[in-house]
């Protein structure tokens, strides 16, 4: 348990460094967006986009799923209304946090590469719109 909390808390500084070092690039929608991170998409092989192609850089959704068996912190990833994969459960209690405390997250495809297995196929990066 200890280890678990010294995990969370590494990964929450790496996301605050990350969010005052990295900053949106010029072309992003508003020069408010953070970068929080860059994760490779958990569960596509069984996602309602298995076989579908991502372009960099597009857009997509993250929606929290508090009543998921699995985990209750799991954190979906939409292309527009098919369900892609999740946030991995490393990853989801600080995002499914983040989101629940009124911070607006999105995530847009970094990387997509379809030689490669379903579930190492799509990275995402995650940005967060700060307030002014």
């Amino acid at each position: 348990m200890l280890y678990l909390r010294r995990v969370l808390i590494k990964q929450l500084g790496m996301m605050i460094v990350g969010t005052l070092a990295t900053r949106a690039k010029p072309n992003e929608r508003s020069a408010n967006i953070v970068k929080l991170t860059t994760l490779k998409v958990a569960g596509v092989q069984y996602g309602e986009c298995a076989d579908t192609v991502f372009v960099p850089d597009e857009p997509l959704r993250l929606v929290p799923e508090p009543s998921n068996p699995y985990d209750r912190y799991a954190v979906a990833i939409y292309r527009r209304d098919a369900r892609v994969g999740y946030i991995p459960r490393t990853n989801s209690r600080m995002v499914a946090s983040l989101i629940q405390s009124g911070m607006q997250l999105h995530a847009t495809v970094r990387y997509f590469k379809p030689d490669k297995e379903p579930w190492e196929r799509l990275w995402v990066s995650v940005w967060m719109e700060q307030n002014g």
